[in-house]
């Protein structure tokens, strides 16, 4: 029984580890969709985050939803290698002019979900709530300036 299991679990897990590799692959062969799935999640993590905000709680339900929300700002950038304005984008081509206020845009939404994952963890939600709206603001500055209509 335990040699099945353990075969079970190696399956499982050599699975998976393709997963992420083709996972990875996707976001080297395609930047485009590879963003798309990242701010995709983002929507949902701040959604998520909403709820939590507007029924006062738990903080502790916002703590892995920020924390996804600091990973993607940690690799934004990375997911913006030249020429990838082509395409079925809504990424403005002014990103790449700019990339310098882009890379700083990132940096502020880094910030403000650091602390609101930090605030979260605290269990403050007066925190949360006004941490929740900074995060906002930083994705609409970004937005404003670099996303297409």
């Amino acid at each position: 029984m335990t040699i099945h299991w353990n075969r079970v679990g190696l399956a499982a897990a050599t699975l998976a580890l393709g997963i992420g590799f083709a996972g990875v692959t996707v976001a080297q062969t395609d930047p485009i969709k590879a963003r798309q799935e990242l701010y995709k999640a983002n929507g949902g993590a701040m959604r998520a985050i909403k709820a939590a905000v507007d029924a006062n709680g738990p903080a502790a339900a916002v703590v892995p939803e920020a924390g996804k929300l600091v990973n993607t700002f940690k690799t934004v950038t990375a997911h913006y290698p030249a020429g990838s304005d082509k395409g079925e984008t809504k990424a403005s081509a002014d990103i790449w002019k700019n990339k310098a206020d882009f890379d700083k845009l990132n940096a502020d939404a880094l910030a403000a979900a650091t602390k609101l994952e930090t605030d979260a963890k605290a269990g403050d939600m007066t925190l949360v709530a006004a941490d929740f709206r900074a995060v906002g603001a930083t994705c609409g500055a970004c937005h404003d300036k670099y996303r297409l209509k």
